[in-house]
């Protein structure tokens, strides 16, 4: 932005635009053939590095003196525009005068902004068993538990609609796998490990953990996938192979979760 006070309501200036286009409209009979289209848009930049310029009105006046027309527009944030179509005769063509008048909020204009950043893993100090209550939050095992092991199995009249909800069910299921995958790895960085001992079980776990998480994401794509042939037979046996493979890896899992708590 420029300096000084001047500069600021120079930088206000440029930053309402208005574009106006003249065309002829006799589609409607109107006495009023000759449109005249004002287009208004708030062209200010909108960053973090500079205060943000938002019109709380703004005031079109055109017509034909004196006879003018008023159009006000509130709430003009960066980036937003309005239009106005103003009706005239042909005999006022080169009469028509207009005039655009903005109020800028200084509540947006003089505050200070900073844009949104993580919390660097640098301030961290959490401790082991803040990890381990992260991990029961999160309920890792929900996906085996809540949607492959209560997988209904559709018979041969299922509709495509059952069907398709069955799918869409596993699919939400490995988008949420994923999703707890990465705000795992982002936890691993505020743990705090005092030893060189903590550093191996925590990193031991970790990849236990997201490589069952791995395993719980294919799986729930491999179901979905099989939902295709609508083999029953086929379709029971595979969802109950699947479940007592993630179940031994769910031990597993739960044993070296006790383990990091017991020491």
């Amino acid at each position: 932005m420029s300096e000084g006070l001047y500069g600021v309501w120079e930088d206000l200036d440029k930053s309402l635009i208005v574009s106006i286009e003249t065309y002829e409209d006799n589609s409607s009979g109107s006495d009023l053939p000759l449109v005249t289209k004002f287009s208004i848009t708030n062209k200010a930049p909108h960053s973090y590095s500079s205060p943000e310029i938002f019109f709380e009105e703004v005031v079109l006046t055109v017509g034909v003196p004196p006879d003018l027309h008023v159009e006000k527009h509130a709430n003009l944030a960066s980036g937003e525009s309005f239009t106005y179509e103003h009706r005239s005769r042909y005999s006022e063509l080169g009469r028509i005068v207009f005039n655009v008048d903005g109020t800028v909020s200084p509540k947006y204009l003089l505050r200070v902004k900073r844009a949104a950043e993580n919390i660097p893993a640098s301030v961290a100090n959490l401790s082991i068993a803040s990890y381990i209550a992260v991990l029961k939050d999160i309920n890792i095992h929900k996906w085996l538990k809540g949607t492959i092991e209560t997988m209904l199995i559709p018979g041969t009249d299922a509709t495509q609609a059952e069907i398709k909800a069955q799918q869409d069910r596993f699919r939400d299921a490995a988008k949420e796998i994923s999703d707890t995958t990465k705000q795992l790895q982002n936890i691993y960085n505020f743990i705090r490990r005092k030893t060189d001992t903590d550093r191996t079980k925590v990193s031991q776990h970790r990849k236990l953990v997201e490589d069952y998480l791995a395993h719980t994401n294919q799986a729930c794509g491999e179901l979905r996938k099989m939902l295709d042939t609508l083999n029953s037979k086929t379709l029971t046996a595979e969802r109950d192979k699947i479940t007592a493979r993630l179940s031994k890896e769910t031990s597993r899992v739960d044993e070296a979760t006790e383990g990091l708590l017991l020491k």
